[in-house]
């Protein structure tokens, strides 16, 4: 029994060098994830400076009904708790992004879809910082905003890269010219 001979066509991904363009783009991927690890920090240590303001929040929601028996001191306890469930989830989101930007090395364009949808959505919402709207206060304000603004010039850039016609070409396994 004969089988018919494999299609000849554009090689595996897996088999195909990685543009330039592409490793760029992972690289700066790797530095929006870099610099939301330093964001999350900012925010954490904002959060416990804050600590004072958080607590009123926390005691005036307890008043309602619902929370009712709630006292301060249980919520003044809950605060190490939030901060550090605050800080795991912001890890997890950071590694589940990290898991999706190393498939961009394997060619997997699912994986550029779903980085483009991402980094325009970040990107767009970076606009009101550029501005001047919604900085907060004191050095962690400062620091959230530029490392947002940062982020965002690395989000373009790495999208850009990832839709050049070498890159295209990798993604698509479209046949080199």
């Amino acid at each position: 029994m004969s089988f018919p001979a494999p299609p000849v066509g554009p090689r595996p991904a897996q088999n195909r060098p990685v543009p330039g363009d592409v490793t760029t783009a992972y690289q700066l991927w790797c530095g929006v994830l870099a610099l939301a690890v330093v964001s999350l920090a900012a925010s954490l240590a904002d959060l416990l400076s804050r600590r004072g303001e958080l607590l009123d929040l926390m005691t005036t929601m307890a008043d309602e009904q619902a929370l009712e028996g709630i006292t301060p001191e249980q919520l003044e306890s809950a605060i190490p708790m939030l901060v550090a469930l605050t800080a795991a989830v912001g890890i997890a989101v950071v590694g589940l992004l990290y898991l999706v930007v190393r498939q961009v090395l394997k060619g997997k364009n699912w994986a550029r879809m779903l980085l483009t949808l991402l980094g325009v959505f970040m990107s767009l919402s970076t606009l009101p910082t550029v501005f001047g709207v919604g900085v907060g206060e004191g050095v962690a304000g400062w620091i959230l905003g530029l490392v947002g603004i940062l982020q965002a010039v690395a989000t373009v850039g790495a999208i850009v890269l990832m839709h050049r016609g070498d890159s295209n070409r990798f993604f698509l396994r479209l046949p080199e010219e």
